[in-house]
């Protein structure tokens, strides 16, 4: 055998040697990242109601299991995620010491733009969800597998069901108009991708349809004349579901036109995704008004829910029941396998009620990439729930915000 030969082979041996502990180990980890999805996977579709629910949830998860469950959790992404791993061995302490969910840290959601932040090999990655992003942003990647998407849905579903409009034994309309692009246009989309999962549990008697574009530059247009008329043919109760930015087109459209329209009674307006800077933003007051005038759809059917690509969660409006003033400003709450904090900016502390901070959410569906994000948006704290306000400007972000080195 060649001296250079033996060298290499020794050296090969070496490595080996080095590397099958550790990868002993991420395929044990990954086993047991599996195993929690699957309990959680029941959890989620077994939740009933024990005691007394809170904000009017049909749903509960006891404090001390859903505690029990972030912080293993907790400590199964900290062996899996290198880039975690490293930030939390460097600026704060390991999850094996922490005794409450409330001591994890807030990974921000820039990380997202910065890395593949995921648990998740690589031929194990079937789908990326891109964050939409404010005009001239970077977006974030937030990676799903067949089984993260099978857990992301059963999320999505069970929390929806105990929310306007699919709340209840049947569905109050007939129509579903998206005013998104279909899913085959913006595969990566998280928002498309949760319309086309409600979309496809409508029963037979309920219809559905996208009826946007994307245009040349990239960015979600709609056929607005096209639009209007379909609008105008409705003779039965319909529910239209979009961004801000797309109602505000088509509304802008309607006056432009000098058309007024009256949608069939008992229509709803679902709402969420925000303006983006593509279209002047509105105050929910102004937006209400706007929708009621334009489109003739009543206040309290004016529907809403808070939700981002790096969650897997959503967050839904506690008060969005008939008959609710549309004046009072909505407040959101997750599912029971989700909880949010609101953190001071300067000092990371969480605020007191009735006072303001960004949006920390520690989502337990988030199994295969980041259970704790700290987003970018600002709230007021209501204890069970909380009143988003919008995005915090370059001065709160430079409060709270961790530079990307501190990940390497």
């Amino acid at each position: 055998m060649l001296p250079g030969y033996r060298l290499l082979r020794k050296t090969s041996l070496i490595l080996h040697a080095l590397w099958s502990p550790f990868q002993n180990r991420m395929t044990s980890t990954k086993s047991q990242l599996l195993s929690f999805q699957n309990r959680l996977m029941t959890l989620i579709q077994e939740c009933r109601c024990e005691g007394t629910p809170p904000s009017g949830s049909s749903l509960f998860i006891p404090e001390d299991t859903f505690n029990e469950l972030a912080l293993s959790l907790a400590c199964l992404q900290y062996q899996s995620n290198p880039y975690l791993r490293g930030y939390l061995d460097r600026f704060h302490s390991p999850p094996t010491l922490w005794s409450h969910w409330k001591e994890i840290p807030g990974i921000p959601t820039h990380v997202f733009k910065a890395y593949d932040w995921t648990c998740l090999e690589e031929n194990e990655r079937l789908r990326v969800f891109h964050s939409s992003g404010t005009t001239g942003e970077k977006n974030s990647r937030h990676w799903h597998s067949h089984d993260s998407l099978k857990l992301y849905e059963a999320s999505l579903l069970q929390w929806a069901r105990q929310h306007r409009p699919w709340a209840g034994d049947r569905l109050p309309f007939v129509h579903g108009v998206f005013l998104t692009p279909p899913p085959h246009q913006v595969p990566h989309s998280s928002l498309v991708h949760m319309f086309d999962t409600l979309a496809r549990t409508c029963t037979a008697s309920t219809t559905h349809q996208f009826v946007g574009e994307v245009g040349k530059d990239g960015m979600w247009q709609l056929p607005l004349r096209e639009v209007a008329e379909s609008l105008q043919r409705q003779t039965q109760a319909i529910c239209l579901f979009g961004t801000a930015f797309l109602y505000v087109m088509l509304m802008d459209y309607l006056q432009e036109k000098s058309m007024t329209l009256s949608l069939p009674k008992g229509s709803l307006v679902f709402e969420t995704g925000g303006y983006k800077g593509q279209t002047r933003a509105l105050s929910k007051a102004d937006f209400d008004r706007a929708v009621t005038k334009t489109l003739g759809v009543e206040p309290q059917n004016i529907l809403g829910e808070y939700g981002m690509s790096e969650l897997s969660s959503q967050a839904y409006p506690i008060q969005q029941q008939p008959g609710t003033a549309h004046a009072e400003p909505w407040r959101f709450h997750f599912p029971p396998w989700a909880r949010h904090r609101i953190l001071c900016p300067e000092k990371g502390h969480a605020v007191n009620i009735g006072e303001t901070g960004m949006i920390q959410i520690i989502d337990l569906a988030n199994v295969w990439s980041s259970m704790s994000v700290l987003t970018e948006d600002l709230a007021i704290e209501h204890g069970r729930s909380f009143q988003w306000i919008g995005r915090a400007t370059g001065a709160e972000l430079r409060g709270c915000s961790l530079s990307t080195d501190h990940f390497t």
